[in-house]
């Protein structure tokens, strides 16, 4: 799979322990022939998981050009990390498709191995949106994983289209 750019996939500097990181890189965008993917990152958790976030949303639409206007708490409960990370990830994707709300910033307050508590902000759906392509559908669990490497932690995961 390659990597495409997306200029929300940077974010901007922040002191992580006694660390400060330069420009780090929140998600990269994984060509896939059928389907979309990410792959997500962060220096710990919390921040693997919002990052993942902001990648399933800004396969959709240029979250940097809408503000919230409302927000909706998450609280999450699954076996292993990889499957909390999709069931995060779904639970968005299922109050966006039912209640018709554009996620466009997030926070994870807590998660370990079995639980997340989070909360996303969005706006209603409305013709002001401008939509990038075609809509996610699901998260599956093709080639999806949660690991930690010597600075970070990743994710990938891939969704339908």
């Amino acid at each position: 799979m390659r990597a495409e750019k997306n200029p929300l996939a940077r974010k901007e500097c922040r002191v992580v322990g006694a660390n400060i990181l330069s420009i780090m890189e929140r998600f990269e965008v994984l060509a896939h022939t059928a389907d979309k993917g990410i792959r997500a990152f962060g220096s710990d958790l919390n921040e693997l998981f919002e990052n993942a976030a902001y990648g399933l949303f800004s396969l959709m639409a240029e979250l940097e050009k809408y503000p919230p206007t409302e927000c909706h708490e998450f609280e999450v409960d699954a076996p292993d990390l990889e499957s909390l990370l999709r069931s995060w990830l779904a639970d968005l994707l299922y109050k966006f498709e039912v209640d018709r709300i554009l996620f466009v910033d997030f926070e994870v307050q807590a998660v370990d191995n079995n639980h997340l508590k989070g909360e996303a902000c969005g706006l209603p759906f409305s013709d002001e949106i401008e939509w990038l392509g075609s809509s996610v559908k699901a998260v599956t669990h093709h080639d999806l994983y949660v690991h930690r490497t010597d600075e970070r932690f990743e994710a990938q995961i891939i969704f339908d289209v």
